[in-house]
């Protein structure tokens, strides 16, 4: 009896270790390529808004806020085409590569002294140089990583997506846990040091990069253009009827045609299964119902494009702050980043497995709408957090005089306080872009699913960084040279309204969406799904 009860604990733990883990040569050189980029992310890029201000002499805060808003715009939409593009592996690491080792060393130059008087100009050129160098680095290679982990599959239908997407988290969790400790490479010196420590992290992370490709496999993806372009042409009403632009002609699910709507004659070269996957000209007449399911979430999108705008003044301002401040504890700001990192990773895991695991296919879709809009609430209660710290802050600064201190001295307040609205970051990113992937797989096609995450759902979110331009502009008198001169807390106060409208706006939105059954499979059949837009 004692046997077989071991027996049984021994199978089960046995096949959930086959289950969550596997040896995969690629995922070596991929974790370590992730660990260089993540200690440049944390302890470069994280706070690179506070070498901006260290260096620019005229408008500081706001100038620097504006080079801050416009990477990490342009570095969501750059992310999306690489994704959206990643077949070519080896010709993204070497654009991406070059465009961020030619920033690094024009920003080492600079920091050096070795280019005078940096202007606000070139620091704008730089910015786009980091913004497009990051579309080959931690996010890429993540995708790079899954996509190995499900490939020699012939039918994806067969591949347990699930399970490559834990095997992805375990394999590349050591590259987030190693960064809590000291670095081959110093960081903690000028930054004209940090910046040539980043240039060999960055070599170091392409050239495994390289090493990992050599035993990749290759696999095709959807060509999402070719199927969200299609969206003018009639859809089928059932499931075994198909048309072309002439109503008259009905085709197979599988049945190829040219861009202007003609059916290719069965001879041609390009009408084969295999070359129509291949060719960016094509689609079967299946692919074109992809195009009216993602014109559906738009009225979601909408909402996620003023939650862009309150992660991006998270990113920019929160840093700065953190840099202002004087504490005896004088924690590091890359930390803070990490543990925000820390609880959006394990807030979207229990996102993930409460939608998965603990309820039905019919209550997914309200559980989905809960969970976003508790991330929509994070997403207000952050800036209203830093909005009373800088209240307090700025209390110190004019009881002891420092905010016509030209150099912006460093108020004597605990970095502590900052805890709350990092907490509340992280929780907000974590619940809000989780629920939104879920519900984005959840109201379209198959095609289009892994498609969502890192190409529709991050577009709004990157609109919502350069709408955060737009506001940082029109707050232009709130700005200073220094941060102890301006009113970064009318700001956050700003936000803070703008982000509690925008819950409104999402309660509202939520209602266009309900269904009786589920998304039939590459979105043939749409089925009575309920969400109107207007």
């Amino acid at each position: 009896m004692e046997k077989d009860i071991v027996k049984r604990v021994g199978g089960w733990i046995k096949g959930k270790v086959k289950y969550y883990i596997c040896f995969c040569r690629v995922a070596l050189f991929v974790t370590a390529a992730v660990y260089c980029h993540n200690v440049v992310n944390y302890n470069v890029l994280g706070v690179l808004v506070t070498c901006f201000t260290l260096n620019l002499k005229k408008d500081t805060i706001r100038r620097s806020a504006l080079l801050e808003n416009v990477r990490e715009g342009l570095e969501i939409q750059v992310k999306a085409w690489a994704y959206a593009r990643r077949s070519g592996f080896r010709k993204i690491i070497i654009f991406s590569t070059a465009a961020y080792i030619l920033g690094l060393v024009m920003f080492y130059l600079s920091a050096s002294n070795r280019i005078p008087n940096t202007s606000f100009g070139l620091y704008m050129f730089l910015s786009v140089l980091i913004a497009v160098g990051k579309a080959g680095g931690v996010s890429f290679l993540k995708t790079y990583l899954l996509d190995e982990l499900i490939a020699g599959h012939e039918n994806i239908s067969d591949i347990n997506y699930n399970r490559a997407q834990w095997r992805t988290k375990i394999w590349l969790s050591p590259a987030g846990v190693l960064v809590v400790f000291p670095t081959p490479l110093n960081f903690d010196e000028p930054w004209s040091r940090m910046f040539l420590n980043s240039m060999y992290m960055v070599g170091a992370a392409s050239f495994l990069s390289f090493c990992g490709s050599l035993f990749s496999h290759q696999r095709h993806h959807p060509d999402t253009k070719t199927e969200s372009t299609k969206r003018h042409r009639k859809y089928p009403d059932t499931s075994d009827e198909y048309h072309l632009k002439n109503d008259h002609q009905t085709l197979p699910p599988d049945q190829p045609f040219n861009n202007g709507g003609n059916q290719l004659p069965e001879s041609s070269p390009t009408a084969g299964a295999e070359a129509q996957q291949k060719s960016p000209s094509l689609c079967s007449v299946k692919q074109e119902n992809v195009g009216k399911l993602l014109l559906r979430m738009i009225p979601m999108w909408s909402a996620f494009i003023v939650f862009g705008l309150v992660m991006s003044t998270a990113d920019t301002f929160f840093s700065v702050q953190h840099d202002n401040m004087d504490s005896c504890y004088q924690i590091d700001t890359s930390y803070f980043l990490l543990a925000k990192d820390v609880l959006k990773v394990v807030s979207a895991c229990l996102c993930n497995f409460l939608v998965s695991r603990r309820i039905s296919r019919s209550q997914q879709n309200l559980a989905l709408k809960m969970i976003i809009c508790l991330g929509m609430t994070f997403s207000v209660l952050c800036p209203s957090f830093a909005w009373q710290v800088e209240i307090q802050r700025l209390k110190i600064v004019h009881e002891r005089g420092l905010h016509g201190v030209p150099e912006g001295k460093k108020v004597p307040m605990s970095d502590l306080r900052l805890a709350s609205q990092f907490c509340l970051w992280g929780l907000a990113e974590g619940l809000a872009t989780s629920g939104l992937d879920e519900f984005f797989s959840y109201h379209v096609s198959k095609s289009t699913e892994d498609y969502g995450s890192e190409v529709f759902n991050k577009i709004p979110i990157g609109i919502g960084s350069f709408l955060s331009v737009v506001c940082v502009s029109a707050g232009k008198g709130w700005f200073g040279n220094t941060l102890n001169q301006s009113r970064l807390d009318n700001y956050y106060r700003m936000i803070t309204i703008v982000a509690w409208i925008n819950l409104c706006w999402f309660f509202f939105v939520s209602t266009f969406y309900s269904t009786k059954e589920e998304v039939a499979d590459e979105g043939i059949q749409l089925q009575e799904i309920i969400a109107e837009v207007g």
